[in-house]
């Protein structure tokens, strides 16, 4: 598990919520599911659980990160390890 908090998260910039950082519980070249300590416009924060998937536009064949439904399986999460990083999202980032 890396010390430092990924700040890559496909995010939209300048929308209403900022990301502080977070870490990977799983990811592909096709899809990230991950815990991010975020931030809101009024300085509230938070710290959510995202699943995105990469999708393609069907007119225009362009790839872009889609915020997918929160309806999945958790089989394969080690929940230990997610809540340790949630704990050091708190620590580090709120």
């Amino acid at each position: 598990m890396s010390d430092e908090p990924r700040r890559d998260y496909p995010i939209r910039e300048g929308g209403f919520l900022k990301q502080l950082g977070g870490f990977d519980i799983y990811r592909s070249n096709s899809l990230i599911m991950a815990v991010v300590a975020v931030e809101t416009g009024q300085g509230a924060r938070d710290i959510r659980f995202y699943r995105w998937q990469l999708r393609k536009n069907a007119q225009s064949g362009e790839e872009s990160w889609k915020v997918d439904l929160a309806r999945f399986s958790v089989g394969r999460f080690d929940f230990k390890d997610i809540a340790a990083k949630v704990e050091r999202l708190k620590q580090q980032l709120l």
